[in-house]
């Protein structure tokens, strides 16, 4: 196959792509301390490759929520559940015009069981493991579960910086399967909630906020991603060779949260930029294919999410400020 795409070819490529670029993990909690939310998101269309397609504007709905967790003497069990839906397709122009809508667009469903252990060792130690399973699927095409599923291991550590509550350092290890580069990615975050600033810093997430009174937070916040997803081809792309679509994000703006009535609901707005926005084509190997430019351009993103944040526990043992789940990278799915 010529590692030069034709224009047919270039087409052909985005079919794939909007048929294979499953939910991915960019969404999510706004800061540590956010149990559940449920969100919406929407991004601009852009340009794909040098083919003359262009992605139409893309919709997704995030749902996370603990379930109610189990208590074994000092042993904590916390059942998750979290449900994404993500819609995708080309913009039927030029010689898409005409097109059948299955081909220029599909949504996509992706459903996440977790199951996560705590345990205080120490009065400044908090230590978590846990595993979760991911299924990603468009509920149209058979699933299988050696393509369509993940899994994920991990296993952290908490610890309070000079046993103050305010300043947290967490370290530990997920292991993934499958995995595109590493089996074992080494996490380390920090975290820094004293008087009237927020601060989160870490892989895959960062949190710059100033609070303004107890019902306003300002500031920035950014996330990266890359994930590899398992690509159900349309017909005449097999001669591609792609059997994988690997997606890179990287979403960088300013955001608000509002308490909502003085609860425990707020209401975070973010408006910003992907500044990466770029996928490639890997084959049954899971390596690139040489097939000329993929990358889409930086493009505009809002994401409206409702957050529930639970006041914190008087105790003077550390517990975890958010369910460990929405802190650990995502598998790919194959």
């Amino acid at each position: 196959m010529s590692k030069r795409m034709t224009r047919g070819s270039r087409l052909t490529y985005g079919l794939i792509a909007v048929g294979a670029l499953l939910l991915s993990a960019t969404a999510s909690a706004q800061t540590n301390e956010d149990r559940a939310y449920v969100s919406f998101s929407l991004a601009r269309g852009t340009a794909i490759g040098s083919g003359g397609g262009k992605l139409a504007n893309w919709r997704q709905w995030d749902l996370r929520m603990p379930l109610p967790p189990v208590f074994l003497g000092k042993t904590i069990i916390v059942p998750s559940l979290a449900y994404e839906t993500r819609w995708l397709a080309l913009e039927p122009q030029g010689v898409l015009v005409g097109r059948d809508e299955d081909d220029l667009g599909r949504r996509f469903h992706r459903i996440q069981l977790g199951l996560t252990v705590v345990r205080p060792l120490a009065p400044r130690w908090l230590m978590f493991a846990g595993v979760s399973s991911t299924a990603r699927t468009d509920f149209r095409s058979s699933f299988d579960v050696g393509m369509d599923m993940s899994w994920v291991g991990y296993a952290m550590a908490n610890y309070l910086i000079g046993g103050d509550p305010g300043m947290r350092l967490m370290f530990g290890a997920v292991v993934m399967w499958p995995f595109n580069v590493l089996p074992v990615i080494p996490i380390v975050g920090f975290s820094y909630r004293k008087g009237p600033y927020v601060v989160e810093l870490g892989l895959p997430r960062l949190t710059l906020l100033r609070k303004f009174g107890d019902g306003l937070e300002l500031g920035v916040a950014g996330m990266f991603d890359q994930q590899v997803f398992h690509a159900r081809m349309p017909d005449d792309g097999q001669a591609l060779g792609a059997h994988f679509v690997r997606e890179t994000s990287l979403h960088f703006g300013p955001t608000a949260n509002v308490r909502l009535g003085g609860g425990t609901v707020w209401l975070s707005t973010s408006v910003g930029l992907d500044v990466l926005n770029d996928f490639a084509l890997l084959d049954r190997d899971r390596k690139a294919l040489e097939l000329g430019a993929s990358s889409t351009r930086p493009a505009p993103f809002l994401r409206v999410a409702l957050n529930w944040r639970p006041p914190r526990p008087a105790s003077k043992v550390p517990v975890p400020s958010v369910a460990p789940e929405q802190d650990t990278p995502d598998a790919p799915a194959r």
